[in-house]
């Protein structure tokens, strides 16, 4: 609940009134206490999604479970203490069990097109679980240390596409997805950064030259906007057909990873606050993957923190109570590939973070 400054007591304005007649009295609006969201009635409602083996969603599993599992996490329960400490052990078990392919990489039968969204979903989870989940300590080291080199040997090396991911793990494009897009992306390069940053900070050795090269991938797909184009190696704009903009998600998300790569000023990273900016709620701009860009870019306000960040999130979370449905969750995108029981499960662990994220229960959060 955020704390209204009190209003000025209004002083006698000439001599010989008691108090000041009314024309003279200043006209003081009281401030409004903005709607805040029902976190507690959300993390009920994600909780209870959970399936008997652990998972959350049809499709994407391991996304989804990622996700959840931060929501969760943000919440202050760990996999030993707190309301959700037992969903949170067996979303761990989950992602563990899908580990067993090549002992490296997540991979489950309903990852679909983006095996690399959801192995770094997955490993970040893991990341910002270990440390504080008990027995389950040891099994997450060794999960941790194994993601992680998937991760790295996944990571494109040569030409325009250098430091950045494609869709595929290890590059390796399965038959099915044959005719989809095989080249660099940003969402996926920043999924992997930010999985790779949270198992250093975990204490877990990660390349260094793979976050260099990484986080010159991002750098180099600066518009001169101050936004982030999708693409820097088969150039394209935005994800968007015939728009000739960075979207506000990718430009959130890239700004993002960069505070997470320890770049919290300069003109690469005040660009994309600058272009964030245009979208703070409430806006009249369509934000098409309104969870995804807000997510991010709750980060990045977090990181920047001042008037400005809780002007930010203080908005944001008043727009999210208007968007949050009866029962706790938030509902599907019309944009996304998800079915809709799916959407609404990702977007409700995606606005439960943005709601958290001052909590400060999760260690990737940390400056």
């Amino acid at each position: 609940m955020r704390r209204l400054v009190p209003l000025a007591l209004v002083f006698l304005l000439s001599v010989g009134y008691p108090c000041a007649p009314l024309w003279a009295q200043e006209q003081v609006e009281p401030k409004r206490e903005l709607k805040q969201p029902d976190t507690a009635a959300a993390l009920r409602w994600l909780a209870g999604k959970q399936g008997s083996d652990g998972s959350w969603g049809t499709k994407d599993k391991l996304a989804l479970t990622g996700m959840s599992g931060l929501a969760l996490l943000a919440s202050g329960s760990t996999a030993k203490h707190g309301p959700f400490a037992q969903q949170i052990r067996r979303a761990i078990r989950f992602v563990i069990s899908c580990q067993k392919h090549d002992g490296m990489a997540f991979i489950h039968g309903s990852s679909g097109y983006s095996a690399i969204h959801n192995h770094g979903y997955a490993l970040l989870f893991l990341t910002q679980a270990y440390g504080e989940a008990g027995p389950l300590d040891k099994e997450l080291q060794y999960a941790i240390q194994q993601g992680v080199k998937a991760t790295v040997r996944s990571q494109f090396t040569s030409g325009r596409k250098d430091g950045g991911f494609g869709y595929f793990l290890y590059g390796k494009v399965l038959n099915e997805h044959r005719h989809m897009w095989k080249d660099d992306e940003s969402s996926t390069t920043i999924s992997q950064i930010q999985a790779l940053r949270g198992a250093r900070n975990a204490g877990f050795p990660v390349p260094k030259r793979a976050l260099e090269r990484a986080g010159a991938y991002i750098a180099k797909c600066r518009h001169q906007t101050g936004g982030f184009v999708y693409s820097y190696g088969n150039y394209r704009i935005s994800f968007l057909e015939d728009s000739n903009r960075p979207t506000f998600a990718i430009t959130a998300a890239s700004t993002a990873v960069l505070h997470a790569l320890g770049s919290y000023d300069g003109p690469l990273v005040d660009g994309g606050i600058a272009y964030i900016q245009a979208f703070r709620p409430p806006t009249r701009k369509k934000v098409p993957f309104y969870y995804y860009a807000h997510y991010y870019a709750a980060q990045v306000m977090y990181m920047k923190g001042g008037a400005q960040g809780k002007k930010w999130l203080g908005a944001v979370r008043a727009e999210l109570a208007e968007r949050q449905r009866s029962d706790g969750k938030w509902g599907a995108d019309p944009e996304d590939s998800l079915a809709p029981t799916d959407s609404e499960v990702l977007n409700t662990a995606w606005a439960l973070q943005v709601c958290q994220i001052e909590s400060g229960f999760l260690p990737i959060h940390e400056r």
